[in-house]
């Protein structure tokens, strides 16, 4: 009996204890829970009944119901689908790019010296800066720049070049925060791994073949999952080029939908579909990703 009243007085002293350390970490994260809700969660619930009638504003008193009708147009509207082509390849590219951009950038710079953490701040710093201020370089180094040295008009103002012009934007303001990750990711490998390799003869290939790309697999989800999120959103950079229809996404038509075409119903109807699709990609592809990560 007194065995058992100790192991009970021990589980009660550890409950105790993980209930004020837990606790008090949720009091920490419940400002920013509070913001969140604010700003994400509530305004998207309350749009959810929206998107099923034909309110023509967001506060509109008189409003008739609909049902799906909002959601059978849209999928049948050749402009909301371009939209969603021009984000998925929008998206890809600068998927691509700006992963592509930080690994060879991280390899190049992920060990610790004076140069290498000056070269780091620097390629770090485009991330913040603000998405209108990098439109604004970047359209002025498009336009005065690159046009009169190649001698080539400006990607932003070719139909079939915008897309890719505005990923360049992307890449280039966040391509220091995919080498951060992966910096992170190369300095947590084990250094004994490489050891072996090279006793067993193993050249440069294929150290990196068979040892830091599978151990960067994490990195590698995470980097990936990030920026599917924030490019399937996209927005202001495709504001740069508005009046250019093949650099619209599915966040400008939904903006221009609620506020531009006083349609809220219909917008409403694009953002969740847009947010349905967000969802349910970045969970697949963080689910296939994490399925290739190894335990170091």
């Amino acid at each position: 009996m007194k065995m058992i009243s100790t192991r009970t007085a021990r589980k009660r002293k550890l409950t105790t204890y993980a209930v004020r350390e837990h606790g008090a970490n949720l009091l920490f994260m419940l400002p920013a829970f509070l913001l969140f809700a604010f700003v994400v969660l509530v305004p998207f619930f309350q749009s959810v009944p929206i998107s099923f009638t034909d309110k023509k504003a967001i506060f509109a008193k008189s409003w008739n119901y609909v049902g799906i009708d909002n959601y059978i147009k849209l999928l049948k509207n050749r402009a909301f689908l371009d939209t969603f082509l021009n984000t998925a390849h929008f998206t890809l590219v600068y998927i691509v790019g700006a992963n592509l951009l930080g690994l060879v950038l991280a390899l190049m710079i992920w060990r610790s010296s004076r140069f290498n953490n000056v070269a780091r701040t620097l390629l770090f710093m485009p991330f913040t800066v603000s998405l209108v201020a990098s439109t604004k370089v970047w359209s002025y180094v498009y336009t005065d720049i690159v046009s009169p040295l190649f001698g080539i008009p400006s990607p932003l103002g070719v139909s079939s070049q915008v897309i890719f012009g505005l990923a360049v934007i992307a890449m280039w303001r966040d391509m220091g925060y995919c080498m951060l990750i992966y910096i992170a990711g190369l300095q947590s490998i084990p250094g004994e791994y490489y050891e072996a390799a090279c006793v067993e003869g193993a050249n440069s290939w294929h150290e990196f073949r068979y040892i830091t790309l599978p151990m960067l697999m994490p990195a590698i989800t995470a980097n990936v999952t990030l920026l599917l999120s924030w490019g399937l959103r996209c927005f202001d950079y495709s504001q740069m080029v508005l009046n250019m229809k093949a650099a619209k996404t599915t966040a400008v038509f939904v903006y221009e939908w609620i506020f531009g075409n006083s349609r809220a119903g219909v917008g409403q109807a694009s953002a969740i579909i847009l947010t349905l699709v967000l969802v349910v990609l970045t969970n697949l592809v963080n689910s296939i990703l994490r399925r290739r990560e190894v335990e170091l």
